[in-house]
């Protein structure tokens, strides 16, 4: 975008910062529009509007036009977000809802195989002319919305009411539950996706912090290499989760926990060890981090899409989007705050505190998913 759009650092961070603040605020709207609409016209209208964000972006003659194109990419990101949804019901109507987690795992591999693809054209067509790649982009959009359009799905507009004494009961004897297992998975999702989201940004600044000593050239060979093997490890966290959930069940939540707090306190042990490798420790604590992600993120839709109805898998999705935003403003304010008083060690050392509380709250969540089930 700096070369491009000629853009300044500060305006890329304004239209970042104003992007996640429009996201939020039309999380309720979209949400009730997806009521209405349905998750198949939802994903549709998504997907479009995905298209007209990226090429809004690549013909955006100036800040604002550029900035209109990263609030159409906010409402495609939301209604997108019902996707999941589709899946499950499709699975469970042909006796396959148990087979989520795989489906979901394979689609997210095949995502970071793509990305990683991507990021090893994007540099010879951004050589050959810096609008190839943005082209390339739109063209993947155009694909999404030809995809979007041959999936099917029976959508139940209305759903079969009990009586009210029955259906006050029955709503009497789970909302309480139901509802604080949702603020569960709220909270650790706004965590572990902002961690390994955003989170990520602050371990990069942390490479460059610890390895300032190291030239200029090696950080920044290294960090390439890490950015590319990044994708190569979402993908095999992709391949691992299909096994790995399927013996050990929501005992995965506190595995992945557990893998994102060790990788974070692998970014702040180098500062208290001088004699060890920091580039190689720093490196696998930072792949660790991105390892997490996408399994953290099929597990909460796996939990939040079991036994719900129509309505409220719908908002769940549609919250889970909303905490992707609130997790990544939270700590991209927090760190802000650190960094004007403070260095990055404190930064990470805050990250790494965040983990710990996220691991908590993945043992909470496993002993509520058990209660539910009971």
């Amino acid at each position: 975008m700096t070369q491009v759009k000629k853009l300044t650092l500060e305006q890329i961070s304004e239209i970042t910062f104003l992007s996640l603040i429009f996201s939020l605020l039309v999380q309720y709207p979209l949400l009730k529009f997806v009521h209405r609409a349905g998750n198949s016209i939802s994903l549709r209208l998504g997907s479009i509007v995905f298209l007209l964000s990226a090429i809004c972006i690549t013909f955006a003659p100036n800040y604002v036009t550029v900035l209109a194109g990263g609030f159409l990419k906010c409402i495609g990101n939301t209604l997108g977000a019902v996707g999941p949804a589709i899946m499950k019901k499709h699975l469970a109507g042909h006796g396959s809802e148990n087979q989520f987690v795989s489906y979901q795992s394979d689609a997210n591999g095949f995502a970071a195989l793509v990305m990683m693809a991507s990021s090893f054209f994007c540099g010879p067509l951004f050589a050959v002319n810096a609008y190839y790649p943005m082209f390339a982009c739109i063209l993947l959009c155009i694909g999404g919305v030809m995809v979007s359009f041959r999936i099917t799905h029976n959508e139940p507009f209305q759903e079969t009411a009990l009586p009210v004494s029955a259906s006050r009961q029955y709503a009497d004897g789970r909302q309480r539950a139901g509802h604080s297992f949702g603020v569960l998975l709220f909270s650790s999702f706004a965590i572990v996706t902002a961690l390994s989201g955003v989170g990520l940004t602050y371990s990069r600044l942390n490479f460059q912090e610890l390895l300032s000593g190291s030239g200029s050239e090696y950080v920044v060979s290294l960090l390439s290499i890490v950015s590319t093997m990044i994708y190569l490890f979402r993908f095999l966290s992709d391949l691992a989760m299909r096994k790995v959930y399927y013996k050990l069940g929501d005992n995965t939540y506190a595995i992945a926990g557990a893998l994102l707090m060790a990788g974070l306190m692998l970014q702040v042990f180098p500062w208290f060890h001088s004699e060890v490798d920091a580039a190689g420790v720093l490196f696998m604590g930072y792949l660790m981090q991105a390892f997490v992600r996408d399994p953290y993120i099929t597990l909460v839709q796996n939990s939040s899409l079991e036994g719900g109805n129509y309505r409220n898998q719908q908002s769940s999705l549609v919250a889970q989007n909303a905490a992707k935003k609130v997790g990544a403003l939270l700590l991209a304010g927090a760190s802000i705050i650190i960094l004007h008083e403070g260095d990055i060690l404190w930064v990470m050392t805050m990250m790494a505190a965040a983990s710990g509380m996220n691991l908590l709250l993945s043992f909470m969540i496993m002993g509520k998913g058990r209660a539910k089930l009971q």
